[in-house]
């Protein structure tokens, strides 16, 4: 979430305020430790986000009043969502139901130029420090989507970014607007089943920015709004594919509202528990000791 966790002290606004780091965890609980230990901001932070209630680790014992848990599996892009992620969708919705709350076929307005007419805006916010370095990337050394984004970012006007931030704040203001009547939002990840390693080619030359964006959110076009409007999200691997592939679960609460999240993520992994999946590629031992893959058909 915008503000939660400092960005700087090289950087007061990563990907003009869309970009802030965590981590990647295998439970809830370590979740919450982890934010624990890095939440709250830096001296200088240019956001800040509310201090929390009390310790993350401790909303994990204490179930939420019954709340309103809008969800969806339409894309406001308009990609095609895969049945199955959906399907997850539908059964984490029907889970919440049974524990209290009170599920809705619902989403925010979304208007999908504007939020790539940001996107694109913040990866040019990315590449600009890297042009403003002492020593500047050498582009014979960059994949061809980086030097296409390094060009772009050359040509940038002020009255780029100010249309940009114009477009930011257009999506801000519809999320905020949909949080202001919704608990919690809860949509799919991605869009389509997890796509083999190089399905997306950084180093097409055929690509633009804005082309190289509209390739990712054909696969995941649900997450980059938050990013824009800074609402904090989890994503929690709720469901598996026939194929064994994990399906990923995308929970989204107000502003400032992670307890929310750790307390229904809790909830959700004691309901839909994923610890003991095992997925179709292992590793198995060698006479050596070495390990080696082993890939079930």
């Amino acid at each position: 979430m915008r503000g939660r966790t400092p960005c700087g002290p090289d950087t007061g606004e990563a990907g003009f305020g869309t970009s802030y780091e965590f981590g990647l965890t295998r439970t809830v609980r370590d979740a919450a430790h982890l934010l624990d230990a890095v939440n709250g901001p830096a001296i200088g932070d240019k956001y800040t986000a509310p201090p929390p209630r009390r310790p993350y680790a401790d909303e994990l014992q204490r179930p939420p009043q019954p709340l309103r848990v809008a969800f969806t599996t339409q894309a406001w892009s308009g990609v095609p969502v895969d049945s199955e992620v959906a399907d997850a969708v539908c059964l984490t919705a029907r889970t919440l139901e049974t524990m209290g709350h009170h599920p809705c076929d619902a989403s925010p307005a979304i208007d999908w130029d504007a939020v790539m007419h940001s996107s694109v805006a913040g990866m040019i916010a990315i590449a600009a420090p890297y042009l403003l370095a002492p020593r500047p990337p050498n582009a014979r050394k960059l994949e061809a989507v980086s030097r296409q984004i390094l060009d772009d970012a050359k040509k940038l006007s002020a009255l780029d970014l100010v249309s940009a931030f114009a477009a930011q704040n257009q999506v801000t203001r519809s999320v905020g607007t949909f949080f202001a009547t919704h608990d919690l939002l809860v949509t799919p990840t991605l869009a389509q089943l997890p796509a083999p390693h190089g399905t997306l080619d950084y180093d097409d030359p055929a690509h633009t920015t804005r082309s190289w964006l509209e390739s990712l959110f054909a696969y995941g076009p649900f997450t980059k709004i938050f990013n824009i409007s800074g609402q904090p999200a989890i994503s929690l691997p709720l469901a598996q594919s026939h194929s064994g592939l994990p399906i990923g679960v995308q929970i989204v609460a107000p502003y400032g509202r992670e307890d929310l999240l750790f307390q229904i993520a809790a909830q959700l992994e004691q309901a839909l528990p994923w610890a003991s999946r095992i997925p179709h590629s292992s590793l198995r031992r060698s006479r050596d000791g070495s390990a080696e893959p082993e890939i079930e058909s």
